[in-house]
């Protein structure tokens, strides 16, 4: 069975962007999923777990996000001039105590220096659920943020490297 990896996704280009926004799931809460295709015509989600293996191409795994892809709502034109075009620099994890924490999603780095992430889940009306599209001082500020509450934010490419 063929797996993808995070490493063939560095480098490879955003052509759009499409979303799922769920006011109230089973669990009375608010969801939000995006779904990313790429140049080479790969569909992929925000991914959560920095691993290099980061998907099996299962038939069910790609019908999956082909299905959420196609059924997805588009984003404004103004949110697309920021990733459309540009390619996958890196990706950011969040970690806590050692262990990825699966309460953030990872933040895409751009080849035009911004970056994308979303929060996924939340309480109805408490929480931002939403893509986010932060310039290089917002992704500073959130990661100065999150440390503050000992979150470690880290690339996956330089991580990638070091191994």
């Amino acid at each position: 069975m063929d797996t993808l990896k995070l490493s063939e996704l560095v480098g490879q280009e955003i052509v759009e962007l499409r979303f799922h926004y769920v006011p109230r799931n089973e669990y009375d809460l608010q969801s939000f999923h995006s779904y990313i295709k790429l140049s080479s015509d790969t569909i992929i989600d925000i991914p959560h777990f920095g691993d290099d293996e980061y998907l099996q191409l299962t038939q069910d795994n790609i019908t999956y996000l082909k299905e959420s892809f196609d059924t997805g709502d588009s984003v404004t034109e103004n949110a697309k001039s920021y990733f459309v075009g540009q390619k996958i620099v890196d990706f950011y994890f969040s970690y806590y105590n050692g262990e990825v924490d699966l309460y953030y999603s990872a933040f895409i780095k751009l080849s035009n220096g911004f970056y994308l992430t979303e929060r996924n889940f939340g309480p109805i009306g408490v929480t931002n659920i939403d893509l986010k599209i932060l310039d290089e001082r917002q992704f500073h500020e959130e990661v100065k943020r999150l440390n503050g509450i000992e979150v470690d934010v880290r690339s996956f490419v330089k991580t990638k490297n070091a191994c």
